[in-house]
Order: structure tokens, then sequence, then C-alpha cells
């Protein structure tokens, strides 16, 4: 992803979104004049360097992002995270640069924290009991899945991962997870 220079001040419009969002907004704020919009918003009529998309935020927004293209330049850039491939299409026929933040790994990882953590205070408002000393069983073995892990150790749950593959298993294992169960590993 080509990293915007500090010193040049761009004009930004910026899709209201979640707290991540927000924080986005206000830090490229300090060095470049952004402009919020939210949903049921009029369309500006002047141009942009860049757009800002929320996470999944060429699918959910109620403006299409065929109407919100057209107010970035054409040498412009379309930030955003899970933005799907007909949407990466259509923006790069018209000449837009594409950066797709969800698809950075140090993005996906800070990400999986809190969706692990909002899992956990699920967990907690449902049951009737502690977590302490509850079995626990995660379904795969991903980033959120590792964060998730984490948490539910540190309150003392009994923690079981399944998964598929033998590589994601032998990481459980590393990780102090017992495995549900072993596919035929050789």
């Amino acid at each position: 992803m080509q990293r915007i220079n500090q010193n040049l001040s761009l004009r930004l419009l910026a899709m209201s979104g979640d707290l991540r969002q927000k924080a986005a907004i206000e830090a490229l704020s300090r060095w470049h004049q952004v402009d919020e919009i939210s949903e049921d918003a009029e369309i500006p009529t002047c141009r942009y360097d860049a757009l800002l998309l929320p996470m999944n935020g060429s699918d959910k927004n109620k403006i299409p992002l065929n109407v919100l293209k057209n107010v970035v330049h054409s040498s412009g850039i379309v930030l955003g995270g899970r933005i799907s491939e007909a949407d990466r299409t259509e923006l790069a026929c018209t000449g837009l640069t594409v950066a797709d933040y969800a698809v950075r790994e140090e993005f996906a990882v800070r990400n999986a924290i809190p969706t692990a953590e909002g899992a956990v205070q699920i967990e907690l408002s449902e049951l009737p009991v502690t977590l302490h000393g509850c079995p626990c069983l995660i379904l795969g073995a991903g980033k959120v899945s590792r964060a998730l892990q984490m948490a539910l150790r540190g309150l003392q749950a009994d923690v079981t991962v399944a998964a598929r593959r033998c590589s994601d298993l032998a990481w459980r294992q590393c990780c102090e997870s017992k495995p549900l169960s072993a596919p035929q590993c050789s």
C-alpha cells in the first residue's frame, strides 16, 4: 500500500463508520482536510483525492459505490476494508487505486482482539456461571481463535479448539490449548 505523504495536504472524503473509522478520520485530520459523510447525507459536488470507506464499506453503504467513486479524482485512491472483487474491478477500470487495509496482516491481527473480546462479553452476559473452569469449544484456528484462546485462558476456562489442518492443531498444542480431535497427521 502506498504511503500518503504527510507533507502534502490532501482532500479526503470519509464515510462515517465505527470507532476504527472515527480514529482514522481523527488521525488523518492532523495532516489533511477530511470531510465526513454519513449514509443519509447529500453527495458532495467537489472532487477529493481519496475516499475512505469503513470495514465492509462497499457492501453496507446506502450510498452506492458507483456514486461515491465520482467524487474522487480519476488518479485518486479508495481505501476500505473488505472491498469486494467486483468493486475493486469497477474502481480500477476508472483509474482509481484501491487499497484494502483488511488484507494487511497487522490490521487483521489487531482487529481480531476486539472481536474476541466481544465474544467473551457475550459469553459472560449469557452464561449463568463464570467462565473459570468452564469448558469452551472454539471452532476454527484463525486469528480471532488465537485471540479468543488467550482471553479465555486468562479467565481460566478449559479451552478446546477444533481445527481441520494438522498445522493449526500443532500451533494450538504449542499455545496450550488441547485439540478436540486430530486429523490423520503424518
